[in-house]
């Protein structure tokens, strides 16, 4: 069977585009269905002194009133660290806390009950910023250590030395789809929710230990999300499906909690923001020879996934670089902000980030070309990462080759300095950015997911797994997965929701590993099947056609099952289907994947922790107005590395889309706290992201279609997240761009994201 498998098209697209897609809460609601509310602190850090919710009882329409004496169970949604209460008992650490849960009969009993409750605190000391946390030694966990070689004695060989601090800031998710949940009460002692969350395992569990029920008893329905980016893996999402579960618990009844635009604004986790210090030695010819890193992410009040996004931070941080001395520290702060949470990327941008800041830091301190930079010290097949894993089909300056070829590098470089010359008040600049990306979840156990198929009598096929579709087009990936193993067409599968009764125990929608997990399960469940039919293919071709083949012989081609030999004597899939069902075939399989060989100390700081790597890089070319600080992205060029594509336009989506979210982390879209510890830009209107008209006037992708040993499913690599890092290429342009009005050997002081109002006060600096 060949392994390239054919173009096809995107399995939702045209329920999307004629608007027949349903998402959570689409279409008919359950009879008599109750609005939930939520009551949330409005203080960042206090003590709950009073919490009096007696007049909202009474209020007429109100069924319920939930505080933490209402819950059965375990007051805990804290995943996979339990330190964080769905309800607050006597104490609230951010602003948006959950401290009631209203239910009622209409929005308008829901919301005036809201206003009724009467909430007493008494104000706590908070703490907001990394500088405090860590002053005061506030940490969420253990503090990870990642050494390699000598980082001290390297130090004093180097030529050079330099020492700086890098940041990079919180973004907001801005997923279509707002958080929300459907509690349905089921039969005999079961709920059934049906939450917009990308791990329907982390719901099951979390909802059953605060009823204090077993899991079997919570049945989650994940039909497809209106967008997630990670902000509905753990945190908020776990607590509003608790919380939905212990209303249906309480009223016996079918309940909805969703939250609205500026409600989900303000209380769900952000991107982690990072502080980094580091320290770098390298030589006149801009080998760096020593690396020395202290990473600080902000976390928020509670642990939610902060140790694993720093985790992958911290071994994210050579980036794609060797570096032969490093020393990578990592320390979670805690802090009296919403709890931050998984975003594209887990940590990997803000390690990646920091990474290339100090390759350029060294390209403006020795006058060099930042490309010449990345290309001495760029990775080479069999050398090791500081974590111990041997870097195998190293690309990385492939990746600059193909990069300088794709975009006319010397010629763009030359029109950028001559542009430069000639104009005062707008300037231009360039910049490049590596990336090699890991793919896999570094918590080992969790890289396994299952797969269950049935085959019915007319040919036609239902396809369960693990993954939850959120507009990454999963779902086609791997129905084109089975198709192509199967040999029928793309229409004949239906792609199911995912359901904790027909695949258990799966592992979140994240990490860019869903296709590969996912895919190799349903690929083992899909051989199972045609191993089971290849019998019968051949009793009936020797019966119908008098054709004596063995199973190498049988081949499962465009509907049609036939030999080799005698392609025109075939019998159709559905006919083959229908002979199996009646000779007692079994047409159901479960397919069962796990990454092998995949390990990581914590206590050493070494191991294998990814499957593989994904490289690529991108060039961007922006125009600064010196006295505006307004940004136009002129040209953008990317080089990404596919290996074997499943679905090639999928991911140049993936790509493109990706690219444009780093781009406005970097440049655009900024969250400002005010003295209270709220974030000010609670609404759209507030909070600017790329549109339409920030997109480049050349944008450019080539995708790198190879052959990689260290690939998954028929050769294909991840793409959801690692692309995102492209996006720091703007960043480096502004820079550029301002840097064309400095002295040389001057830094400039570019905060991130770089707004106008950023880069006019990096300019009025130099």
């Amino acid at each position: 069977m060949s392994k390239k498998i054919k173009p096809a098209y995107h399995i939702s697209g045209q329920s999307h585009v004629t608007g027949y897609s349903r998402f959570i809460g689409d279409g008919v609601k359950h009879q008599g269905i109750l609005v939930a509310k939520m009551v949330v602190s409005t203080k960042a850090h206090a003590k709950l002194l009073e919490v009096d919710c007696e007049k909202a009882k009474k209020i007429a329409g109100v069924r319920a009133v939930l505080t933490y004496l209402d819950i059965p169970g375990e007051n805990q949604v804290g995943h996979p660290v339990p330190d964080q209460p769905l309800l607050a008992e006597t104490e609230v650490n951010f602003i948006g806390e959950p401290i009631a849960l209203v239910v009622a009969e209409s929005e308008k009993a829901a919301t005036k009950a809201l206003a009724a409750i009467d909430i007493k605190y008494e104000a706590l000391p908070a703490i907001f910023s990394i500088e405090e946390a860590v002053g005061r030694k506030n940490f969420l966990g253990p503090c990870p250590k990642l050494e390699t070689g000598d980082v001290e004695q390297a130090f004093a060989t180097c030529d050079f030395v330099l020492e700086d601090m890098v940041g990079t800031p919180a973004q907001e998710h801005v997923y279509l789809e707002t958080q929300r949940c459907i509690a349905v009460p089921g039969a005999e002692h079961e709920i059934i929710l049906y939450p917009a969350s990308q791990s329907a395992n982390a719901v099951q569990e979390i909802a059953a230990q605060i009823l204090g029920w077993k899991r079997k008893d919570i049945t989650v329905d994940i039909s497809r999300l209106g967008g997630a980016f990670g902000g509905k893996e753990g945190g908020i999402t776990n607590a509003i499906a608790a919380l939905t579960a212990l209303a249906c618990y309480h009223c016996n009844s079918s309940v909805e909690l969703k939250l609205k635009r500026y409600e989900d604004q303000a209380w769900s986790g952000k991107r982690h923001p990072f502080s980094a210090k580091y320290k770098v030695g390298f030589n006149k010819d801009g080998k760096i020879i020593a690396y020395k890193a202290a990473l600080y992410a902000n976390g928020g009040a509670y642990t939610d996934l902060t140790l694993s996004v720093l985790e992958r931070a911290v071994l994210s941080a050579d980036n794609a670089y060797y570096i032969p001395n490093a020393l990578i520290e990592g320390y979670p702060c805690r802090t009296n902000l919403l709890p931050n949470t998984a975003f594209r990327g887990f940590g990997g941008p803000q390690g990646i980030f920091i990474m290339e800041s100090v390759i350029e830091r060294v390209a403006q301190h020795l006058q060099m070309d930042p490309i010449l930079i990345r290309e001495v010290n760029v990775y080479q097949s069999g050398q090791k990462t500081h974590y111990g894993q041997i870097v195998s089909e190293a690309c990385g300056e492939d990746m600059l080759k193909r990069l300088k070829t794709l975009s006319q590098y010397q010629q763009l470089k030359k029109d950028t300095e001559l542009f430069n010359k000639n104009n005062s008040l707008v300037k231009r600049g360039l910049g490049v950015l590596l990336s090699k990306f890991g793919i896999a979840f570094t918590m080992s156990f969790i890289n396994q997911a299952s797969a269950l198929i049935w085959l019915y009598g007319d040919g036609s096929v239902s396809l369960s797994h693990g993954a939850v579709e959120m507009g990454q087009q999963v779902h086609t990936k791997v129905a084109q997965i089975v198709a192509h193993t199967l040999g029928i067409s793309l229409d004949s599968i239906r792609a199911e929701s995912v359901n904790t009764k027909r695949i258990a125990n799966a592992s979140p929608t994240a990490a860019s590993t869903a296709t590969d997990l996912n895919g190799n399960a349903a690929l083992k469940a899909a051989q199972e099947l045609k191993s089971r039919l290849i019998p019968v293919a051949i009793r009936f071709l020797k019966k119908d056609h008098n054709v004596d083949s063995t199973v190498e012989d049988i081949i499962f081609l465009d509907n049609k099952i036939y030999d080799k030999s005698h392609p025109d004597q075939f019998i159709t899939f559905k006919e083959l289907v229908s002979h199996a069902y009646v000779m007692q075939v079994d047409l159901g399989a479960h397919g069962f994947y796990k990454a092998d060989k995949l390990f990581y100390d914590r206590n050493t700081g070494k191991g294998e922790p990814f499957s593989y790597f994904v490289n690529g890089a991108c060039l961007a070319q922006v125009e600064i107005d010196v006295l505006t600080g307004k940004t136009n992205v002129l040209k953008v060029f990317i080089v990404h590395e596919a290996a074997t594509s499943i679905n090639k336009e999928i991911d140049i989506g993936q790509v493109t889309g990706a690219f444009c979210q780093g781009y406005g982390w970097c440049t655009m879209e900024e969250l400002q706290l005010n003295s209270e510890g709220r974030y000010l830009a609670d609404t759209m209107a507030t909070y600017k992201i790329p549109g339409i008209r920030d997109l480049p006037d050349v944008f450019e992708i080539e995708m790198v279609e190879l052959k990689r040993e260290k690939a998954s499913v028929f050769g294909s690599k991840a793409v959801g997240e690692p692309p995102y890092t492209y996006g720091g290429a703007t960043y480096f342009a502004i820079k550029n761009a301002i840097l064309s009005l400095a002295d040389n050997d001057k830094d400039v002081q570019l905060k991130m994201p770089a707004t106008p109002e950023a880069i006019v006060m990096a300019i009025e600096e130099l």
